[in-house]
């Protein structure tokens, strides 16, 4: 006589709510990384995500607090991108002179653009600008540690100036990555190269 195999648990119902909320956030994803922020709406976010109108509203109930909590996803993601990035970069003193390279790279991907257009977006959305600040500071807590980290391990003294180049690498990192999404064939390695420069410039040994 076969044995039949256990049936498989069923799914609390906190586990199917957080399954329906990633799935939604997920879309909204690719709805933001395909059509930008403007044509990004509950509707077709809805439709990417094959779910209905009632449970959409159920769990965002409005644009706004689809965004708010897709911004918290694509952050959690822009940061495992970023880490699967650097782990290919063997040497500690590169992996940390390659934060212009790394920061291209993570900004071009899906999570990445759907944080930029985010945070476009957030400019004519009020209910979206009024907590953009705790997400930037919850971002910028977050890099402060991991980059204190990463120089500690590359043997680097994170001195005022490197932060600065840092921040810098960052911003402009984001005005490229938003110019590839208009001008797709734009070459961006000559900038690339000045902030490569610049970054390894700004290094310093930190003290035996």
């Amino acid at each position: 006589m076969a044995i039949k195999p256990p049936k498989p648990a069923r799914r609390t119902q906190a586990e199917r709510t957080a399954a329906m909320r990633t799935r939604i956030m997920e879309a909204a994803v690719r709805c933001l990384y395909r059509q930008g922020y403007g044509a990004t709406t509950t509707v077709s976010v809805a439709a990417t995500a094959e779910v209905s109108r009632g449970a959409m509203l159920h769990h965002f109930p409005s644009k706004a607090d689809l965004m708010l909590a897709t911004l918290t996803e694509v952050l959690e993601l822009n940061a495992v991108n970023f880490t699967k990035a650097a782990d290919k970069i063997a040497d500690p003193w590169e992996r940390y002179a390659a934060l212009p390279d790394l920061r291209l790279e993570v900004a071009l991907q899906p999570a990445g653009v759907a944080f930029m257009e985010i945070m476009v977006g957030a400019r004519s959305d009020e209910a979206v600008r009024s907590r953009f600040a705790e997400f930037r500071q919850q971002l910028g807590a977050r890099i402060a540690q991991r980059t204190a980290a990463w120089a500690e391990s590359a043997g680097v003294k994170v001195t005022a100036r490197d932060q600065a180049v840092s921040r810098t690498i960052t911003l402009a990192v984001f005005g490229l990555a938003i110019q590839r999404q208009v001008f797709p064939s734009l070459d961006v390695d000559e900038v690339l190269g000045v902030l490569r420069q610049l970054k390894r410039d700004a290094m310093e040994p930190a003290a035996a």
